[in-house]
């Protein structure tokens, strides 16, 4: 991975167009290396399988050079288990699937982003950033603006009223 996916992950909510353009490059990205990453696990699982294939041949092939006697089944599958070539092979299994997992978590992560970026517009558009309205300098509602609000309410009542009456 050539990336910093902890930075890619970040949003600028201050540069939202830029984010919204990036996002489907970030994502394909991100997606072809876990596509790759899935790929090395499953060729490393193969070279597991034929390690253990071909360790196992040569112990059937020359028992002798391995055991002082014939081996069991349970014994020729523990001295493979424990080779250093089967080892080896296994432990570059291991590290494959961990990157495919922290891929596919990351892949996820971009999921996540692409709605939190949705939701940061629509708040945006909605005016959850903009200031309060009716408010003075002191961040209070004036007396005046109180009573008129009060008095349009009063006038919305009574024409109600006047409406059912008739």
């Amino acid at each position: 991975m050539d990336r910093n996916y902890t930075d890619d992950i970040k949003i600028n909510e201050h540069d939202l167009e830029s984010e919204w353009l990036t996002q489907p490059s970030l994502m394909l990205y991100y997606s072809e290396a876990h596509a790759e990453a899935l790929h090395a696990r499953d060729t490393a699982k193969v070279q597991v399988d034929y390690t253990f294939a071909k360790i196992d041949a040569d112990i059937r092939k020359n028992w002798e050079k391995f055991f002082d006697s014939k081996p069991t089944e349970g014994a020729i599958k523990s001295f493979i288990l424990k080779s250093p070539k089967y080892k080896k092979a296994e432990h570059f299994l291991i590290d494959c699937a961990k990157e495919a997992n922290l891929l596919a978590g990351i892949k996820t992560s971009f999921d996540h982003r692409k709605r939190a970026l949705e939701n940061i517009v629509s708040l945006r558009i909605s005016g959850f950033h903009a200031e309060p309205k009716n408010k003075n300098s002191t961040g209070r509602i004036s007396h005046r603006e109180k009573t008129a609000g009060l008095n349009r309410k009063r006038k919305r009542v009574k024409s109600r009223k006047s409406k059912t009456t008739e």
